[in-house]
């Protein structure tokens, strides 16, 4: 099944990234060992099920004036999806996004700058289209790993400019602890504006710097963003570490995934 088979509305632009996870899955056994840890296929699924629901049920209430519901926690609102047979699971996921795709037209056919409590925080709700973009280049990795889909898929600059300004707390907050204050390292990409790991008394997040500083690690623009995510290429030498083992280490702690 592809995506464009259950929505074909015209403004939606993760459409590519989505129909490649379709496909991807379709070769994809449920209970699957995936680059995402601790999770099988069947997570997977139900991670984004649920991410297309929780998405749907803000904007839908922001788009007929009610008060906006509090965004839930991944395991409340996983936990019903990981808990279907995959095949219902399945049929499900596809449902879900459409939901998500016809509240994010109707809000942004009125009002394209839009912006949505989510998660503690205002979120533009445009950035939710470079999020989900996002989440099915990554999780497309993690069922089919290194091909030149996602390599393509991946090295798109706009999905790590979204990793760096959206995304640059939630990445590091799994990993940080008080040992990690002061703590700064740079991973860069040929041609690319470096990303920067910052860990100081406003917090951890990464932030783009051109100030040329000495590379932590160096990889190629896919590559890299796996490394933001907490992933690593299937071919790990894609990725080197100059800055030496004890920082790869350190870094490899603070950016581990959400």
């Amino acid at each position: 099944m592809s995506y464009e088979s259950v929505n074909s509305s015209p403004s939606i632009s993760f459409q590519r990234e989505a129909n490649a996870f379709f496909a991807a899955l379709e070769r994809t056994s449920p209970d699957a060992i995936t680059a995402c840890s601790g999770w099988t296929a069947h997570e997977i699924v139900a991670h984004l099920a649920a991410a297309g629901l929780e998405v749907a049920l803000n904007l839908e209430a922001y788009g007929e004036g009610r008060p906006v519901p509090p965004t839930r926690s991944f395991e409340e609102r996983e936990a019903p999806f990981r808990e279907m047979n995959d095949h219902l699971l399945r049929v499900e996921l596809p449902k879900s996004i459409a939901r998500m795709s016809s509240a994010l037209d109707a809000v942004l056919a009125n009002e394209p700058d839009a912006v949505v409590p989510w998660t503690g925080r205002q979120m533009v709700v445009k950035t939710f289209l470079t999020h989900l973009r996002s989440e099915f280049a990554i999780h497309r990795f993690d069922l089919i790993g290194d091909d030149e889909i996602s390599k393509e898929l991946l090295a798109q600059p706009d999905l790590t400019n979204h990793a760096v300004t959206v995304l640059g707390k939630a990445l590091l907050l799994r990993g940080s602890n008080p040992e990690s204050l002061g703590f700064r390292a740079t991973i860069a990409s040929p041609g690319a504006s470096d990303v920067t790991v910052v860990v100081d008394a406003e917090g951890s997040r990464l932030i783009h710097t051109e100030d040329l500083l000495e590379a932590s690690v160096i990889g190629d623009s896919a590559a890299r963003l796996l490394f933001l995510w907490g992933r690593k290429p299937g071919d790990p030498s894609r990725l080197k570490a100059p800055g030496g083992p004890d920082v790869l280490r350190y870094l490899q702690t603070l950016l581990a995934g959400y």
